[in-house]
């Protein structure tokens, strides 16, 4: 009875050549990007959104800081990861920290005002 030739152990193939020895790859270099541009893409959005709505909706500063702060986490986390969109991480966190900025100021104010009114 033959043997079949795929299960032949030892190390000459079907062409009676000795098989080269298996050599794994190896690749020297930078690491790979991994992930996607979403948290920066998402980052520089909420920054936006951020800067727009204390600016023209200055009644509801808290809504600009939970979302200047939520752009400002993501941004870092983004840059942090090494994830793509470096640049966009970046813009995000600088619109995030000035929506952050100006809710707060903003919210200073109002409350300021506020306190003023009722004294």
């Amino acid at each position: 009875m033959e043997q079949d030739p795929r299960y032949n152990n030892n190390e000459w193939n079907n062409n009676n050549f000795p098989q080269q020895p298996y050599q794994p790859t190896i690749i020297v270099g930078e690491r790979e990007q991994k992930g996607s541009s979403n948290l920066a893409v998402t980052s520089l959005v909420l920054g936006i959104l951020a800067i727009l709505m204390s600016i023209f909706l200055f009644w509801a500063f808290y809504i600009a800081f939970v979302m200047g702060a939520i752009g400002l986490i993501m941004g870092i986390v983004s840059i942090a990861q090494h994830r793509e969109g470096k640049g966009m991480a970046v813009a995000g966190i600088i619109t995030s920290a000035i929506g952050l900025l100006i809710s707060l100021v903003l919210g200073f104010l109002i409350i300021l005002g506020l306190a003023m009114m009722a004294a």
